[in-house]
């Protein structure tokens, strides 16, 4: 009897790990293979296509791969020197037009009133929550700077979250739209020496899906991607020239191949590693019990922490 029971269990946890790893992949396949709607993303979504962090990296990838779709791109960060430069070429390349917004999201409440009368004018599709900050490298909480802390609050998780307070009710009434809110693989596990970070990112996780039932019935598309290491500035840290693990500036994914990926999901998928060699590393991260991806972690970044503090 007890063999049996634990037979069942295992069955149940394999079958659960099967379904939760090989659901994207296989609906990847089949949309792409069966989809022939023939309207453009503009047409399913709307015209216009706002991006936060879009002057570099992941944020930056995005607003490209989208304009080559046909979207208008209103790129929004803090650098007004990096978001004219990104718009320009964007412009010149794709033809769209194109807007920018130059907006500290750092300050937390006190932007999201203009945000709100500057976005209110644009018949706006796809919103991209990309915006981030991360910790310089691994750290002790009680070392980490009280700026950095309210950063990664206000940033990390209020941009996210207050955008889609202020863009969901013209997305509900038109019945149309999609939000893509950028995660990661942090947030499987909690990560000691990056515990804030690793926070926000579950949170995002869990907002981002459970946002995804609400708008369901209301025809409006809410997708996931929560991809692990991608060379950006959030990981110029681990490129450096006296960076002490050089092996992991070779398993960082370039931001054109992780959008040649992440992009083809759109639409095809509510939920995304973004780039399939993440994917390979969230299945086998999810083969594990909490706990035991808990010690990997922190092993992992404990490492990293004396690496880096020498």
């Amino acid at each position: 009897m007890l063999v049996t029971f634990l037979t069942f269990i295992g069955i149940c946890s394999f079958a659960s790990w099967v379904y939760e790893n090989f659901r994207t992949p296989v609906l990847l396949l089949f949309r792409g293979l069966t989809q022939v709607s023939s309207n453009s993303f503009p047409e399913k979504y709307g015209p216009w296509a706002v991006i936060t962090g879009g002057s570099d990296g992941i944020g930056k990838g995005y607003a490209n791969y989208l304009a080559r779709q046909g979207m208008k791109v209103l790129l929004i960060a803090r650098n007004e020197a990096k978001l004219k430069k990104v718009s320009q070429e964007i412009t010149e390349k794709y033809g769209v037009e194109t807007k920018i917004l130059v907006t500290d999201f750092s300050k937390g409440e006190q932007v999201y009133h203009g945000l709100e009368t500057e976005l209110s004018s644009l018949d706006i599709g796809i919103l991209v929550n990309n915006v981030g900050v991360i910790n310089e490298k691994p750290i002790r909480l009680e070392a980490m700077d009280q700026k950095l802390l309210w950063d990664l609050i206000n940033i990390n998780v209020g941009a996210a979250t207050l955008l889609c307070n202020i863009l969901i009710p013209a997305m509900k009434r038109k019945r149309r739209g999609l939000i893509v809110n950028i995660s990661s693989l942090s947030a499987l596990a909690p990560t000691p020496y990056l515990a804030v970070y690793a926070a926000t990112k579950a949170y995002m996780t869990s907002f981002s899906q459970a946002l995804r039932q609400e708008l369901l019935s209301y025809e409006v598309e809410c997708q996931t991607v929560s991809p692990g290491y991608v060379e950006t500035n959030m990981t110029e840290y681990l490129t450096q020239p006296n960076a002490p693990e050089k092996h992991f500036t070779q398993q960082l994914v370039k931001v054109k191949d992780f959008l040649h990926y992440a992009g083809y999901t759109i639409g095809k998928v509510d939920t995304t590693c973004g780039h399939w060699t993440h994917g390979i590393q969230t299945a086998l991260l999810k083969i594990l019990p909490d706990w035991l991806k808990l010690r990997v972690y922190t092993r992992l970044y404990t490492h990293l922490l004396h690496k880096f503090s020498n």
